[in-house]
């Protein structure tokens, strides 16, 4: 198999056509790879049918693109708001059960109206709801946009739909949660304040919704009945795959010292009721560690070398690996992301291609910070060399 890496490139530098169609807008989340990079690679690597792992899978992008080129796939995170992301945007939802949202947006409406003393005209019941307990809550909030949250969050909750659009549902609410806080943005975990009006997380919630909705029916007209599989799990801890389970493995692994994950989606995950900690200590590569830490670029290594034995595990003899990684700044020293991966690969697998470009022309780049014209990101193609 050959890869066309011009084709690729001059991909990647324009973008794509979008990258935000079908279900890919359905939640915020930093540091993404635009859409067409699976598609080229999945296409390129790998015939219907087939199994497609993401170890990092973030929000889904891959899982998406390969449920719509038939192919089987396997997604594996450690950031439970990136694993709800990625089952909600790869299952397809009847209309007949899509439908009935409204019963849950009318609930909210009507509790909400009651919190500020509004009459409604639709009947219905008054539910019971507690604000969630962390700390700095108010510091993060406004009272009237707690309040809101807390209902909505508590409708889903008591509403009688099933687990698919509940999930839907938490994921709409899920990502509103920044933009109604006092977090300044989706990359900066700073408070500021925005004076969100009455109403104003109930309308931004729903306007989500309806748009999911529209999304997620033409994707269920569009994508295949190809199974994808989510876990909230560590990468260097596997072993519920199957070994020479794995077609073919594409990816983009956390930048080693760019980003944290868990901090920017903090409030979201006291909101849906995860475990902050347990994603901070174990979140492979952020600046928590490296900068925060002052942990070098050793620790990285050696994580990425236990995931990457679990990947040669799973993935088929002489298969394809492909991966996208960018260069990254530790203790004031440029590291180039394709000598990194060469290294962190070489017990297990062989370089067989890769491509680079700055980071300048990548969307991937989140932060302006991260942008400048000595950065480049690589997307290397690794064969495995196991027996």
């Amino acid at each position: 198999m050959v890869l066309n890496t011009q084709e690729l490139k001059e991909i990647i530098l324009t973008n794509g056509d979008s990258t935000t169609y079908l279900t890919h807008n359905f939640h915020p989340y930093a540091a993404k790879f635009i859409p067409q990079i699976p598609v080229n690679l999945i296409k390129t690597f790998t015939k219907e049918r087939e199994t497609v792992l993401d170890p990092f899978c973030g929000s889904g992008t891959s899982l998406v693109e390969a449920k719509l080129l038939s192919r089987k796939a396997i997604g594996v995170d450690l950031h439970a708001i990136g694993v709800l992301a990625s089952k909600v945007k790869t299952t397809k939802i009847s209309d007949i059960e899509l439908s009935n949202i409204k019963q849950v947006i009318q609930q909210s409406e009507f509790n909400i109206n009651r919190y500020y003393g509004v009459k409604t005209l639709f009947p219905s019941d008054k539910i019971s709801y507690k604000l969630p307990e962390f700390y700095n809550r108010e510091h993060w909030f406004q009272e009237n946009v707690l309040h809101e949250l807390a209902i909505i969050k508590e409708c889903i909750k008591q509403s009688k739909v099933s687990k698919e659009l509940k999930d839907l549902l938490n994921l709409a609410l899920s990502s509103i949660i920044v933009a109604v806080s006092n977090q300044e943005s989706e990359t900066r975990y700073a408070a500021i304040n925005k004076d969100i009006k009455a109403k104003q997380v109930l309308s931004l919630f729903c306007n989500k919704v309806y748009d999911m909705v529209t999304r997620i029916q033409k994707f269920s007209q569009e994508a295949s009945n190809e199974v994808v599989n989510v876990y909230q799990a560590d990468s260097r801890y596997i072993d519920f795959i199957k070994n020479n389970s794995v077609d073919f493995i594409v990816t983009s692994p956390p930048y080693p010292n760019t980003y944290d994950y868990y901090l920017y989606h903090k409030l979201r995950i006291f909101w849906l009721d995860f475990n902050v900690r347990e994603i901070q200590d174990n979140e492979i590569g952020s600046r928590h560690k490296h900068s925060s830490k002052k942990e070098g670029v050793d620790s990285y290594i050696k994580d990425m070398k236990m995931c990457f034995k679990q990947f040669s595990r799973v993935l088929k003899p002489d298969k394809y690996f492909a991966i996208v990684e960018g260069d990254c700044i530790i203790a004031g020293k440029m590291i180039k992301g394709d000598d990194l991966i060469e290294e962190i690969a070489r017990e297990n697998f062989e370089t067989v291609d890769k491509i680079y470009y700055s980071l300048n022309h990548s969307s991937k780049c989140f932060n302006p910070a991260f942008r400048n014209k000595e950065k480049e990101e690589h997307i290397l193609v690794l064969r495995n060399r196991k027996q």
